[in-house]
């Protein structure tokens, strides 16, 4: 197993970042090589044992379905998943809390090789590491998009 943790500090406020991550839209704008994902259970996305289905799309030619399921939810604290990604089992989240007067972002990542994928665990931590790296600037710079379009909506 692979245990990473990766954090940013964005300019926004901790409601405004809770409510972004808190949308099933917003992951497929953030999350590196995400096609698309989609909500597959009724109801709320927020909820914990909601369900959603992932595409990584890798150079247009390679495409992967990964599986989500929340596992952790509390308002404007943190959101967690699990999910598949072919036969490695991860779980990740987000931790947030206020600092200043912007919000600090923790990432957290746990890669949990199955099967033959268990031969990949000397290169587990590196390739989450990259994973949470890009997960973090890609999320940083989709709320600083989010805030100037509201700015300019004002």
């Amino acid at each position: 197993m692979a245990h990473i943790e990766s954090s940013v500090r964005v300019h926004q406020p901790l409601e405004d970042v809770f409510a972004f991550l808190n949308s099933a839209e917003s992951h497929a704008r953030f999350i590196p090589n995400m096609a698309e994902l989609r909500q597959t259970s009724p109801g709320e996305f927020g909820k914990i044992g909601t369900t959603a289905q992932g595409l990584l799309s890798y150079f247009g030619l390679m495409k992967i379905r990964v599986q989500y399921e929340i596992i952790e939810h509390e308002l404007n604290c943190q959101l967690a998943m699990k999910g598949q990604l072919g036969p490695v089992v991860f779980k990740d989240g987000y931790v947030l809390k206020k600092n200043g007067n912007g919000t600090e972002i923790q990432f957290w990542l746990d890669l949990l090789p199955t099967g033959w994928t268990k031969l990949l665990s000397p290169f587990m931590g590196l390739i989450g590491k990259i994973h949470a790296w890009e997960t973090l600037r890609n999320l940083k710079r989709e709320l600083a998009r989010k805030e100037i379009a509201s700015r300019r909506s004002q």
